[in-house]
C-alpha cells in the first residue's frame, strides 16, 4: 500500500518533466506540481469554508485561484516545452501574488489574510531563480507597502494597526533576504557542479596530453559517420598513423621530449586536415584520422601530405631538432566494410609500412 502511494506521489511530482530539460528546469516542474497540490488544495478548502461562512467574495477569489493553480500544472503536462514551463510558473507566481495581496486588502478570516504573504518569497525564488525572483519580490514589496501605508488606509477593506503593518513588512523583507540568499547559494553551487561535470566529461572524452579526442570519443563519431554512410551510400576513410622509433626518441631525448613530439604532431595533424575531419589519439604513439566523405584514393593523398609534412618539419625541443617520421595505414569504410574491418585493415597496412622500412603510406 505504502509502495503504491509512493509510486503515485513520484509520478504526480514528475509529471511534465522531460529528458530534454536540464536538471534545473525539471526541478521547477516538480516545484510547480507540489505547490499546486498543496496551494491549490488549501485554497480550495478555504474557499469551501468561506462559502459556509457566507463570505462569497472571498470564496469566489479562492476558487478562481485554486482553478488557476491547477491549470498551471495541466499546462506544463500538456505542453512539455521550456516555453510553456516558463509560462506555467509565471502564471502561478502572478496568481499567488494577486491572491495574497487581495487577502491583505480584504483581511481574510479574522484579519489573518496577511499571513499568507510569506509564501511569495520562496515560491518566486524557486520558480523564477535568483534574478527574476528577486525582481518579482521587490515589485511585490513595493505594491504591498503602498497598499498598507496608503493615506487613511484608502486601499484597504479592513484595518490594521501601524505596529502590525511595519512588523509585517519588516519580517516579509527578512524572508525575501533569506530566500534570495538561499537561491543565490543554490545557483552558485549548481553552476559549480555543472562546470565540474562538464570538465569531467571533457576529460573522459579527450586525451590529457594532446587534448585530442580519445578512443572512446572517436568510437562514437565513427558510429555516427557509419550510419550516414549506410543512408547516403557514400564512403569515408580512416588513417592509422604511428610515430616511427618512438621508443628511441624517448631514450635519446627523454620522455619530456617524447611528450613534446606527440603534442606538436597532434597540432600539426589538426592543421593538415579539413575542419570536418577528426584526429584522435588512438593509443600510445598512434593517431587515428576520420575523414568523412573521402574515398580510399583521396585518403591516401591526404596521408601522403601528412607524412611529408612530418618528415620535412622536425620537432624542436630545447633548441634541439628531433627528426620525426610516421608510418600510415589507410582503409575505407563503406556499406560493405564495417568499422571494425576497416580499422583492422588499416592496422594491417600500418604493420606492412613498418615492415617495409617505415616512413611510408600503405593504402592497397
Amino acid at each position: 500500500m505504502f509502495a503504491l502511494l509512493g509510486q503515485l506521489a513520484r509520478r504526480y511530482a514528475k509529471a511534465g518533466c522531460s529528458d530534454h530539460f536540464d536538471e534545473d528546469t525539471n526541478r521547477r516542474v516538480v516545484v510547480v506540481n507540489l505547490f499546486v497540490f498543496i496551494g491549490g488544495g488549501i485554497t480550495l478548502v478555504l474557499g469551501i469554508r468561506a462559502i459556509m461562512g457566507d463570505d462569497n467574495h472571498l470564496a469566489i477569489s479562492l476558487f478562481i485561484a485554486s482553478l488557476l493553480f491547477f491549470s498551471t500544472r495541466w499546462l506544463q503536462i500538456l505542453k512539455p516545452t521550456r516555453f510553456y514551463q516558463t509560462v506555467s510558473s509565471t502564471i502561478l507566481q502572478c496568481c499567488l501574488m494577486v491572491l495574497t495581496l487581495y487577502l491583505v486588502i480584504a483581511g481574510g478570516n479574522n484579519n489573518t489574510g496577511p499571513l499568507w504573504i510569506y509564501l511569495v518569497p520562496p515560491v518566486c525564488m524557486f520558480l523564477g531563480g535568483f534574478k527574476y525572483g528577486l525582481i518579482a519580490n521587490l515589485i511585490y514589496t513595493a505594491i504591498l507597502a503602498i497598499i498598507l501605508f496608503a493615506p487613511s488606509e484608502m486601499l484597504l477593506l479592513t484595518s490594521y494597526s501601524f505596529e502590525f503593518k511595519t512588523r509585517l513588512l519588516y519580517s516579509f523583507m527578512t524572508i525575501i533576504f533569506l530566500s534570495a540568499f538561499y537561491e543565490y547559494s543554490r545557483e552558485q553551487s549548481y553552476s559549480a557542479v555543472g562546470q565540474l561535470r562538464d570538465e569531467f566529461e571533457r576529460q573522459a572524452l579527450h586525451d590529457q596530453l594532446t587534448k585530442l579526442p580519445n578512443r572512446r570519443n572517436l568510437n562514437e563519431q565513427l558510429k555516427h559517420e557509419y550510419q550516414r554512410t549506410l543512408r547516403e551510400k557514400e564512403p569515408f576513410s580512416l588513417l592509422l598513423a604511428d610515430v616511427d622509433f618512438f621508443k628511441r626518441i624517448n631514450d635519446d631525448f627523454g620522455h619530456d621530449a617524447g611528450d613534446e613530439v606527440l603534442l606538436i604532431l597532434a597540432q600539426r595533424f589538426k592543421q593538415a586536415v579539413r575542419n570536418q575531419d577528426l584526429v584522435s589519439r588512438w593509443g600510445g604513439e598512434e593517431f587515428l584520422f576520420l575523414l568523412p566523405q573521402t574515398s580510399l584514393q583521396q585518403a591516401a593523398e591526404v596521408a601522403e601530405k601528412v607524412r611529408l609534412q612530418t618528415v620535412n618539419e622536425p620537432v624542436w625541443q630545447n633548441q634541439r631538432p628531433i627528426p620525426v617520421t610516421i608510418s600510415i595505414g589507410v582503409a575505407e569504410v563503406n556499406p560493405n566494410t564495417s568499422i571494425d574491418d576497416a580499422i583492422n585493415l588499416a592496422d594491417k597496412r600500418l604493420y606492412i609500412a613498418k615492415q617495409d622500412g617505415r616512413n611510408r603510406v600503405i593504402w592497397q
